[in-house]
């Protein structure tokens, strides 16, 4: 990589990637432009953020990174430094900003695959769908063939009233059409199990990228037996056969079932015409990242992990192809319809290919920490030569020529929590946005360069942070107009469970702009489920049921729609109305055991699920003889113990009023079930009748919160 730096010493990457975990043979950083008049020792500072900072001197513009210093897979800050030597000791002579650059988890136990390993993986990925191809096409000469037999054995079929001869050579016919059916409702099932295989061995060679030439052959002498299986089966069809010459009206009759099975191998033709489009498409794919692959080293692996995703979404089409297998093997066995469930969670659900009735199992609650952390606060301010107007909506209006580059205007100041995941969107509104011209910045973590937001993960430890809007010198500002917002994510969704995309947030909330907000518990509790352009309201009885929509952690309430009851697993409580003491034992501030009949965790590593607006949930671990920390947890073998760390209160009472009107949500042991059967109808959400590829959609009341929500639907579908 190169690290390049300008005469005020700004950062600028041709990659973020400084290597793999492990890496032995890393390549070397060069930097360019780092020479200031004066400054004879320059270097390189790598920060993990848990306290542990790499100092490696640039000796001729370049260094190499160590395996130690590559030890973990995360995201790093680094600095770096110009000095000078004065007197026994080194002086800073000038710094540039804080960049971030990536470590990567190494591909493999102890090395990165060469460019000669990457591509022989991709060539076998090339091989093994040009396979798939023949053995669809396979597939599909036979369903030709078995058709125009069907096809003759209906004609001679109809021949059996003109004479005994007639129908019994109409009848060997019919053995021999039933023998082609079945010998290629075989063949096409192998074929389609045959590109099932392919599909996931070129999955585990891209992640692997060791594909052994056995496998290959090991499938064909699977076919090879399969086609002696198949030998068997029709075999025992023309036995089957034979039995029914003995009369004209056995005859008749096989005659009408060869006629229903000509329309039936058609079907599967067709089927077997759409899996080779899809083996095709696979095969183009692989060929299509074999030719893409780049000659040099660093760009080859970054290239492999985006085919990596690349064929991670051609495999997303492997649900739907494996419930085509099974459909053909089901109809072979004379099945229509089958029941299948769908136990994801989400806002909008897609009703299955062969969708016909559906009903509604069950639905649960969602809450979520709502927060947006911009607060507009009405003022004016000049700086760098551009006039920045704040209104009471949110929106800054930027006037003016900047004379300098750098952060020009603050917001307010934002509560920081230190490794929280922030979202940031810049939401311009008209005028000019972007890189060179203007930008909302977090200074050290990262900035919305495109206006739709960017999500950050602040390093800070300051209680406060500062984000600002950065302009360029030279840049005129006509009356531009954006409407910066803040989205703690940790904080509203969990740690780990954050989105990882500005795209996953947006499907959530849709809106352009949210209102400030220091934090509130917004509950997704379903208030109408629409399936289509048909709406069914839940009844009032139901969503006035306690608790209704609550979740904490893991835990949620929930409607047990087919066995008619409600299902309370998470209470709560004010902890306002508690008897708290200062802890006897000094390992917590605070702490109460009147919340009787929360659930256990039985470990002090593990949190329980608790959620609270003022405090962030820990394990007992986090907070037991550590009163700094602050935050809520419970303990974790004894019902009715809640301690709170929060070094700003001094004592029971001051922290007891604090506590008014502040809720903690918890998990019951015992959930508490409630019968619902006389507040809605017998068939309420069930065998509702469904579209295949329509939509199931489940509201909270709320446009603007489109906040997914376990459930399970049940659907009747025909194969």
């Amino acid at each position: 990589m190169t690290i390049t730096l300008n005469t005020d010493y700004d950062v600028t990457l041709n990659t973020a990637l400084l290597g793999y975990v492990g890496e032995t043979n890393a390549r070397p950083v060069s930097v360019e432009g780092m020479e200031i008049d004066g400054a004879d020792r320059y270097v390189m500072t790598i920060d993990y953020g848990d306290g542990v900072t790499y100092e490696v001197d640039i000796t001729g513009g370049q260094w190499t990174p160590t395996a130690d210093i590559l030890r973990s897979a995360q995201t790093v800050s680094c600095q770096i430094a110009a000095k000078k030597l004065s007197g026994q000791e080194y002086i800073l002579v000038k710094k540039s900003r804080i960049f971030r650059l990536r470590i990567g988890t190494a591909i493999g136990d102890t090395a990165i695959p060469s460019p000669d390993v990457a591509m022989d993986a991709l060539d076998r990925i090339d091989a093994i769908g040009r396979q798939a191809h023949a053995d669809m096409q396979t597939a599909v000469t036979a369903a030709e063939t078995a058709t125009t037999a069907a096809n003759n054995a209906a004609k001679s079929a109809t021949a059996t009233e003109k004479s005994a001869d007639t129908a019994t050579q109409a009848a060997k016919r019919a053995e021999t059409a039933q023998a082609s059916a079945e010998t290629f409702a075989t063949q096409a099932e192998t074929a389609r199990q045959g590109a099932e295989t392919a599909r996931a061995e070129a999955v585990t060679a891209q992640n692997n990228a060791k594909v052994s030439a056995a496998q290959a052959s090991t499938a064909a002498q699977q076919v090879e037996a399969d086609k002696t299986i198949t030998a068997g089966y029709a075999k025992t069809a023309k036995t089957c056969a034979d039995s029914t010459a003995a009369d004209r009206q056995a005859v008749q009759e096989m005659a009408t079932q060869v006629t229903a099975d000509k329309t039936t191998v058609a079907e599967n033709a067709a089927k077997a015409a759409e899996d080779r489009t899809a083996a095709e498409t696979a095969a183009q794919t692989a060929q299509s990242i074999a030719d893409s692959l780049p000659e040099d080293y660093v760009t080859a692996v970054g290239k492999i992990a985006e085919n990596t995703a690349e064929i991670s979404a051609v495999k997303l089409t492997d649900k739907e192809l494996q419930r085509r297998v099974n459909a053909l093997y089901d109809i072979g066995q004379g099945v229509t319809h089958k029941f299948e469930t769908d136990t994801d969670t989400a806002y909008v659900k897609t009703i299955p290919t062969g969708g016909k009735l559906m009903s509604v199992k069950n639905i649960g609650g969602r809450s979520i920490m709502w927060n947006q952390l911009v607060k507009p606060v009405p003022t004016v301010v000049t700086q760098a030569g551009v006039k920045f107007t704040f209104s009471n909506d949110g929106i800054i209006t930027l006037n003016g020529t900047a004379t300098t580059t750098g952060n020009a205007v603050s917001l307010q100041s934002v509560k920081n929590q230190k490794g929280h995941k922030y979202l940031m969107v810049a939401n311009p509104l008209s005028g000019v946005y972007g890189k060179d011209q203007l930008q909302f910045s977090s200074q050290s973590y990262g900035q919305d360069s495109t206006g739709h937001g960017t999500i950050i993960t602040n390093e800070s430890s300051n209680e406060k942070w500062y984000y600002t809007l950065y302009v360029y010198e030279g840049v005129t500002y006509d009356n531009v107009k954006l409407q910066p917002q803040i989205y703690d994510l940790t904080a509203m969704f969990g740690s780990g469970n954050e989105p990882t995309t500005v795209e996953e947030f947006e499907k959530m909330f849709p809106a352009d702009y949210y209102p400030y907000n220091t934090g509130a518990v917004v509950s997704a509790g379903v208030t109408e489920v629409a399936v289509g352009d048909t709406a069914y309201p839940i009844p009032e009885a139901i969503r006035n049921l306690p608790g209704y929509g609550w979740s904490a952690g893991t835990a949620r309430n929930y409607v047990d729609y087919e066995n008619k009851r409600y299902v309370q697993c998470v209470n709560s409580v004010d902890l306002g109305t508690l008897t708290w003491v200062v802890s006897p034992t000094g390992k917590v501030n605070f702490q109460t055991s009147q919340v009787i009949g929360q659930k256990l965790t039985k470990s002090y590593s593990i949190a329980p699920n608790f959620m609270c607006l003022k405090y962030s949930t820990k394990t007992q671990d986090e907070l037991w003889g550590k009163p700094n920390v602050i935050g809520i947890t419970a303990a974790a073998n004894v019902d009715g113990f809640v301690y709170v760390n929060d070094t700003s209160y001094t004592d029971a009472a001051a922290f007891k009023q604090a506590m008014s009107g502040v809720m903690l949500y918890y998990e019951l042991e015992t959930p508490i079930v409630t019968d619902i059967s006389d507040l809605i109808p017998d068939d309420f959400l069930r065998n509702i009748e469904v579209e295949a590829g329509g939509s199931i959609t489940f509201k909270n009341g709320n446009d603007n919160y489109h906040i997914p929500v376990p459930s399970e639907e049940e659907y009747i579908v025909k194969l």
